[in-house]
Parts: structure tokens; C-alpha cells; sequence
């Protein structure tokens, strides 16, 4: 076997024994008492459709959500953040803000993959902050995998479910979105 094969093949397996090893007890970002910070954005692209009218509309979302939780327990986190969502419906945009809240589940894991799986809520205001064009986006339903890098950070791999009623922010139109998303997460604090 030739040296730089031999080098590549010992190489490989040094890494793959560092990303897949279990986690020791002072690296375990997701403790008791950890700070997560996760900046989502998104991307969707869909056909919405109103009751009681003919046309379909084409809608492109871009979203910025950045998130921060609070880990109750080693499996028990609460989250919050803040919704910025621009929207295109057939060329006319529009950009919204809103809020969202949760509960994560984080299972116990053995290695540096974790799954977690959360349910949430949240509001958008369409047109000011005022409650006449509000949504209501629940259930918010989230799985996914963590995916531990270092002490500090983990790549998250999601799949969520958002049902959205007075979508839009028109009274009785309903819009289902199904995302799939890779994000980052940021544990500047956590238990040791």
C-alpha cells in the first residue's frame, strides 16, 4: 500500500473517530442551564390557493428567524424568537414581522448526533402591529438531528410543519408549509 494512501486512510478514520464519538460530560452543549442561539432562515416557494375564488397564487417566502432557548434540563429546552418574513405573492412583496415561542425535546444520545423534536407557535402581523390582519401560525412541529461540532456548535439537519391560519393576514384563508431546512446552532453558555 502506497505511504500517501496509507496517510488519507489513517487520516479519514481520526476524523470520522472525532465526529462520531460519544460526547464527554464537559462538552455536552445541550445541559441544564445552556444558552442555544440559532439563526434560521428559510426559503419557500408555493401555490396558494383562496376560498372561494378561482386563481391560484404563486407565493416565494424568505424568512429570518432568529432563535434563542434556554435548556431546562438535559432534555427540556424553551424557545423564542422573532419572525421576519418578506413575501411575494405574483410580484407585489411585502415584508412582516412577527413572534414565536416553543418546547424542544432533546433524547438522550450516546454520540455526537442527537435527535430533538419540537412543537410551537407563533404570530405574524400583516400591515403594522396592529390585531385587524394578524395570522396565527400553530402547530409550529419540528424533528430533527443535531449534529455536535466542538464544545460549542452543532449543524442541525430540520423537518417542519406550519399551519397558518387568516394567512396572509386575510380572515379565513389557511396555508399548510412543509420545510425542510440545515441550520446552525451556537451554545455561547453552557453547564459544565
Amino acid at each position: 500500500m502506497n505511504a500517501r494512501l496509507w496517510t488519507l486512510l489513517v487520516a479519514a478514520a481520526l476524523f470520522a473517530s472525532a465526529a462520531f464519538a460519544p460526547c464527554r460530560a464537559d462538552a455536552a452543549q445541550v445541559a441544564a442551564g445552556s444558552i442555544e442561539l440559532t439563526p434560521n432562515v428559510t426559503f419557500s416557494h408555493s401555490n396558494f390557493k383562496r376560498e372561494g375564488y378561482g386563481n391560484v397564487q404563486t407565493v416565494t417566502q424568505l424568512e429570518v428567524t432568529p432563535t434563542v432557548g434556554y435548556c431546562l434540563s438535559n432534555h427540556y429546552e424553551v424557545t423564542g424568537g422573532f419572525i421576519t418574513r418578506h413575501t411575494s405573492i405574483d410580484g407585489s412583496s411585502d415584508t412582516n414581522l412577527g413572534a414565536t415561542a416553543g418546547l424542544t425535546y432533546n433524547f438522550s444520545s450516546k454520540s455526537n448526533v442527537v435527535p430533538f423534536a419540537s412543537a410551537g407557535f407563533g404570530t405574524l402581523f400583516y400591515g403594522g402591529f396592529g390585531f385587524d390582519r394578524t395570522s396565527v401560525l400553530a402547530p409550529i412541529l419540528t424533528g430533527g438531528l443535531r449534529l455536535m461540532v466542538g464544545s460549542s456548535a452543532s449543524a442541525n439537519l430540520t423537518l417542519s410543519f406550519q399551519h397558518e391560519s387568516n394567512a396572509q393576514g386575510d380572515f379565513n384563508a389557511t396555508a399548510n408549509r412543509l420545510i425542510a431546512g440545515v441550520g446552525v446552532s451556537i451554545f455561547p453558555w453552557h453547564a459544565r
